[in-house]
Order: C-alpha cells, then sequence, then structure tokens
C-alpha cells in the first residue's frame, strides 16, 4: 500500500501542473491582446512545468509498487515445465465441437412434429450457440 506523503506529492504535482497550464493560457491570451504573437513563455512558467512533472512521476513510481525484475528466470524458476504453458483462461468449452460431435440420436426428429415446433426448436438450439 503506498504511503499517503507519496499520494500527496503526486496531488501536489497534479495541481501545479493545472496551474501551469492554466497560467500558460492566461500568458497566450494576455499575449494575443497585446498583439504579440511571437513570444515565448515565460521561464518561470517553463520551469513550475517541468519541476510539476517531475514531481508527479517521482510520486507515481513510489505510489506503483515494487517493480518485477525483467529477467524471466527470476520468476520462472519456480515453475514445472509441465506448467510453464499452462493457461487456464485460455480454456474454451463452448465451441462448434458440441455441435459437430453430438450423438447421432439427438439429430433425428420425429416425422410427426409439425413444422412451426421444429423451426421453434431451431430457433431455441439457435440461442444455446
Amino acid at each position: 500500500m503506498a504511503s499517503s506523503v507519496w499520494k500527496g506529492l503526486v496531488a501536489v504535482g497534479l495541481f501545479a501542473l493545472a496551474h501551469a497550464a492554466f497560467s500558460a493560457a492566461q500568458h497566450r491570451s494576455y499575449m494575443r491582446l497585446t498583439e504579440k504573437e511571437n513570444e515565448t513563455l515565460p521561464i518561470d512558467i517553463v520551469l513550475q512545468t517541468l519541476l510539476a512533472f517531475l514531481l508527479t512521476c517521482y510520486g507515481i513510481v513510489h505510489v506503483a509498487g515494487e517493480f518485477k525484475d525483467m529477467d524471466a528466470t527470476s520468476e520462472l524458476k519456480n515453475k514445472t515445465f509441465e506448467t510453464l504453458r499452462n493457461h487456464p483462461s485460455f480454456y474454451l468449452f463452448n465451441h462448434r465441437g458440441r455441435v459437430l460431435f453430438r450423438p447421432v440420436e439427438t439429430e433425428t426428429k420425429p416425422a410427426a412434429q409439425p413444422l412451426s415446433s421444429t423451426l421453434k426448436l431451431r430457433k431455441l438450439e439457435a440461442g444455446w450457440r
């Protein structure tokens, strides 16, 4: 769990970024009023933006917690060969094999059923797929 100090640091950094953006927009509108289009931002707004960005990034890194090693062997050394490529989230049991390989008895329909009930059964079966 991240400390409230780091979360506060992120909040202060985001507030400072928002303030720098507001200051830049206000400076640009002032430059339009005075008809000076080619002026750059004042150095204090640029410095505030950079410092707020660095402060926010530093706080986010500490809020995120521990990073994992980039070396894959540290994570894979506890797994056996059988479980290495086992991904249960990819198991899929609702597929067309259920329809293709069902027993022959279920495919035959009695001839005595009226046409409308046969269509209803087909609609019901299509809804289950």
